[in-house]
């Protein structure tokens, strides 16, 4: 069962909850490592940091701090 197929988490028990949590958090760390690289590659071809972070979601500063990286 994907724990991503749950829109009501009422009721669920603790260590049901705890392994969709789990869940969550690594795909959030996946995603945000693949979104810093996407970041990485558009500066390098030249994109402004106003625009990267607009299209990112993302403030500038955090654009910076992975640029730092």
């Amino acid at each position: 069962m994907n724990p991503m197929d749950y829109n009501d988490y009422d009721g669920m028990g603790t260590e049901h909850l705890a392994t969709i949590r789990d869940y969550a958090l690594n795909r959030v760390q996946l995603v945000t490592e693949a979104l810093k690289k996407a970041v990485r590659e558009e500066h390098k071809n030249g994109t402004n940091i106003k625009k990267i972070a607009r299209k990112s979601g993302v403030t500038r500063a955090t654009i910076y701090a992975w640029l730092a990286e």
